[in-house]
């Protein structure tokens, strides 16, 4: 039988996560492959040789949502548990896409979302109110994740973004980073 939900700072708690720097939400590290990818394996945009894939939990609060950020990597994020949680992803020179994860597969959530490299993306829960105050994602990350490529928005990027996405402008400013 199913208990209630736990809160948010008793996920963080049990699943031993920590703030994810300048991006927001709280991350652990959950697996990082041995296999290594040399220079040449991947464009150019890597420096140094890269784990194969990594994967980390992930978790979005009201008050911490993912800020934009950008990737070389292709990530696959995958939605656990929680409330749903709306991304927006913004490449270059391609239109806005919004991506629901959650449970509720007829209102149109999918539990699992592609973010290929190279494309601008934040995500927040889909409604600030919703029960229970938390989304748990987990996100693969290959060719695995390394903060020499992490980058998150400036606010003349963050500008920028709002100037190339102007349908957006509201959700940019939202997902601002802090």
């Amino acid at each position: 039988m199913k208990t209630s939900e736990p809160t948010a700072a008793e996920v963080i708690r049990l699943l031993d996560l920590e703030p994810l720097p300048e991006e927001g939400g709280f991350y652990r590290e959950t697996f990082r492959s041995r296999r290594k990818l040399v220079p040449g394996c991947f464009g150019p945009e890597y420096e140094g040789e890269r784990d194969a894939l990594t994967v980390i939990y992930f978790l979005v609060t009201p008050e911490s949502p993912s800020a934009w950020h950008v990737l070389p990597s292709d990530e696959v994020f995958l939605w656990h548990a929680g409330a749903p949680v709306a991304m927006l992803l913004l490449p270059n020179g391609g239109p806005a896409q919004e991506l629901r994860l959650g449970a509720d597969l007829l209102s149109g959530e999918r539990p699992q979302a592609v973010v290929p490299g190279d494309v601008w993306q934040g995500c927040r829960l889909a409604d600030r109110n919703a029960a229970p105050g938390w989304a748990l994602l987990s996100c693969l990350v290959a060719p695995g994740f390394d903060f020499r490529d992490f980058h998150v928005a400036t606010p003349e990027e963050v500008a920028g973004l709002a100037e190339r996405f102007p349908l957006q402008v509201e959700e940019i400013g939202r997902l601002a980073p802090r």
